[in-house]
């Protein structure tokens, strides 16, 4: 009966062990190979990494263009907007900021293009006709190409703005 008592701590202490070392191995392997990592996305649009709305210097009635407290969506037009999918994504972008329901406060729509009522930017020619998600801290976040659909677009504003506290 003696033995019974003392084998019980050990057991306990290797199942502490377990339970703490195996999820860590696990997770070193995992970060420094790659093995296992889930290989899909769940966001629709490009995800843009390091760069930022004061990058492109913006400008609106020939002064600098401040930004918002809030997560800003931008349609770059280089060209007039002529193109079928360029005319549905103007029509479509109000609707789905109105879609966001009581979030829709959150999110403020820009047309960035060439004419005086838009925001203006050297850069317009490089960034192409897309439409972009911005943090209210002026991190681009999203690019959706004229391919894909503002139901997409809807999707992914909806999953940001319910994990994010900001704007």
């Amino acid at each position: 009966m003696k033995e019974q008592k003392a084998n019980k701590p050990s057991i306990s202490f290797w199942l502490i062990w377990i339970v703490g070392v195996v999820p860590m191995f696990s997770a070193f392997i995992m970060y420094y190979t790659g093995s296992l990592a889930p290989s899909s996305r769940v966001n629709h649009g490009e995800l843009i990494s390091q760069q930022t709305l004061s990058q492109w210097q913006l400008t609106f009635n020939n002064s600098q263009w401040q930004q918002t407290p809030q997560w800003q969506v931008l349609h770059t037009q280089p060209n007039s907007c002529s193109a079928q999918q360029c005319e549905k994504w103007n029509s479509a972008l109000p609707s789905v900021i109105k879609l966001l329901g009581k979030d829709s406060k959150r999110v403020v729509l820009y047309q960035v293009g060439k004419l005086d009522s838009m925001l203006q930017t050297n850069k317009l020619k490089d960034l192409g006709e897309a439409v972009w998600i911005a943090d209210p801290n002026g991190n681009l976040v999203l690019r959706y190409s004229p391919e894909l659909t503002p139901e997409q677009l809807l999707k992914d504003l909806k999953k940001l703005l319910k994990v994010s506290k900001i704007g």
